[in-house]
């Protein structure tokens, strides 16, 4: 690590681990990755959690713009991207080049990011546990950011990651394992919101799906939130997953 500059705020680069893992709540782990993988040179992220018993892909956080964030959820990824097939039994950063995919079955997602000056493909860092759920993040930077930083920088970048992301995912779970221990009933309508938030949707998509206002949605999961003991809506996504709710 001590290639790198160090973060402002943190005191070496030896400390990127620690400046994760104390993080107190997981909106601040979310702000604090953000900061790490910048400093690295990347500029966004994307968090999933993989319940590999089904598989099926829950989004936890994202860095991308809401228009990405739309076209991945509806191109319903868990069921159809080869990469999550490829990553269930492995622990190995991997690229889309890697198993051969040329990305024909979302190329309005491919293009999209580079819309977005978003350099493709992404590096992807599987992150295993001892439960049924799996970690993925994926990670890419600045088209521009990579061609002046060059290939180097990322190898050498992409050295240091599987550990960051460790750390990260073994952090957010301990954050969220034990809001929540008893298992709420939900209403049908706070259980569907509740799915749709886990594809990544926002409140604006869902009132849109479910054909209700947005206020509407708003209040139902203040309600989801105030039931799974929670006070994010990632947070609730996760409770949810470990109490079986989706």
């Amino acid at each position: 690590m001590e290639r790198l500059s160090p973060l402002p705020g943190v005191e070496s680069n030896r400390s990127l681990v620690e400046f994760i893992r104390t993080s107190p709540d997981e909106v601040m782990l979310g702000r604090r990755f953000q900061k790490v993988i910048l400093a690295l040179g990347f500029a966004h992220y994307i968090y999933c959690q993989i319940d590999v018993s089904q598989p099926r892909l829950y989004m936890i956080c994202s860095t991308y713009p809401d228009a990405i964030r739309r076209v991945w959820a509806d191109a319903s990824v868990a069921v159809r991207d080869p990469l999550i097939a490829h990553i269930i039994n492995r622990t190995t950063p991997v690229r889309r080049t890697d198993i051969g995919d040329d990305g024909s079955w979302a190329q309005d997602i491919f293009e999209e990011l580079e819309g977005f000056g978003v350099h493709t493909p992404a590096w992807h860092f599987p992150v295993r546990d001892q439960t049924n759920y799996m970690g993925l993040f994926g990670i890419a930077p600045k088209k521009v950011d990579y061609e002046t930083l060059g290939p180097a920088h990322f190898e050498h970048a992409e050295m240091l990651m599987p550990a960051l992301c460790n750390h990260a995912h073994e952090t957010w779970c301990s954050l969220t394992a034990n809001a929540g221990e008893d298992t709420p009933v939900l209403s049908d309508r706070e259980t569907e919101i509740l799915n749709w938030l886990s594809h990544g949707k926002s409140t604006e998509d869902i009132a849109e799906i479910m054909q209700i206002a947005e206020r509407t949605v708003n209040y139902h999961v203040a309600n989801l939130k105030t039931k799974l003991g929670v006070e994010t809506r990632a947070h609730a996504v996760a409770q949810a997953m470990r109490l079986r709710l989706i």
